[in-house]
């Protein structure tokens, strides 16, 4: 028997998947992808909730944005990467 288990519903609220790093309740940094998908660019992110697959975006992200979840330490030296 597979369930689900709900115990809080929260409406309006900005989300994406689970990044490869960043917990619940933390400040991290991620890549957003720029309108043309060319290019992605470092921004700072403030993380709320989190649930197995999702975590809630308190600042630094719009509904819309795409962003890199995958691990981009290898990258850390840069505030902008190109996409290919």
């Amino acid at each position: 028997v597979d369930g689900t288990v709900q115990i809080e519903r929260l409406p309006n609220v900005v989300f994406v998947g689970r990044p490869a790093i960043g917990q619940a309740n933390q400040t991290i940094q991620l890549f957003k992808v720029t309108k043309d998908g060319k290019e992605a660019n470092r921004v700072t992110v403030k993380l709320g909730r989190s649930s197995v697959n999702t975590i809630e975006i308190l600042s630094g992200l719009q509904p819309g944005d795409q962003v890199i979840l995958s691990d981009t330490s290898s990258s850390n030296q840069y505030d902008r990467i190109r996409l290919e």
